[in-house]
């Protein structure tokens, strides 16, 4: 598990600094990315710093990412106020959820 999550974080921070022409606040967002990623999970259910997968996406909770695709994936980086992160607040490794159309389980990194 920790592999997985070592290598999603290589990859964000390899996909941002190598757009940082095209990003805003660039420095900002790998600043954020370094201490969410580096943030141990204090709680067993969705919240911030946690970094789940669905069947369809990969999410990152505490900061606004810009569109990333990995292994086949698209990562969604959701700030706690954001209305889907209320679909998925308090939601535990191997919870339902409905995204979507579709019934999606959850599965912490």
């Amino acid at each position: 598990m920790y592999r997985r999550k070592e290598k999603l974080y290589k990859y964000l921070i390899n996909t941002i600094e190598n757009n940082k022409n095209n990003l805003a606040k660039s420095s900002t967002l790998l600043n954020r990315i370094r201490r969410l990623f580096l943030m141990p999970s204090v709680s067993d259910e969705v919240s911030t710093g946690r970094i789940f997968e669905t069947e369809s996406t990969i999410f990152v909770i505490g900061a606004k990412l810009p569109l990333v695709n990995y292994s086949g994936k698209r990562i969604v980086g959701l700030t706690t106020d954001s209305p889907l992160y209320r679909l998925f607040k308090g939601k535990k490794n191997g919870d339902e959820v409905q995204y979507g159309n579709d019934i999606e389980h959850i599965s912490f990194f």
